[in-house]
């Protein structure tokens, strides 16, 4: 399960922002310098919530399933590395073009799958979603 906990910054009907800050794990961790997510301390998470219990300035843990982090990793870094891999191989040795030729068109087929990815953001957060409930913790001394 990943947690966070957060602080509830605004509510507008069924759609919470919560203010989280990052774990203090990350300073730990072997891979922080390559991590998009060590770059800032803080993160808004929208949460969708329908029991009406929360007000703004409530102290709150948010939930998420294991299995969204790794469709999150899959999505931004795993078909992104097939994509390019994948067009690098046809590039070279199927369509028969230069090394420098067959890079170019797997960066730039990057584009097209970013541009899908932008048009399926909807659908995604039904994916990504979270769920929310008050903090048990007092230690939000960095929030």
């Amino acid at each position: 399960m990943i947690e966070h906990e957060g602080i509830i910054e605004h509510i507008d009907g069924n759609h919470i922002k919560v203010r989280i800050l990052q774990q203090s794990a990350c300073s730990a961790c072997h891979a922080k310098k390559y991590c998009t997510a060590a770059d800032s301390s803080e993160k808004t998470v929208n949460v969708i919530d329908y029991s009406g219990r929360f007000k703004v300035n409530d102290r709150v843990t948010i939930e998420g399933k294991t299995s969204l982090g790794y469709k999150a990793v899959l999505w931004a870094y795993g078909i992104p590395l097939i994509l390019v891999v994948t067009m690098v191989i046809l590039s070279t040795c199927v369509w028969h073009l230069t090394e420098i030729q067959g890079a170019l068109l797997a960066i730039f087929s990057l584009a097209p799958y970013y541009v899908l990815l932008y048009f399926l953001r909807n659908k995604m957060t039904k994916i990504f979603t979270f769920t929310i409930k008050k903090s048990d913790s007092t230690n939000l001394s960095l929030l």
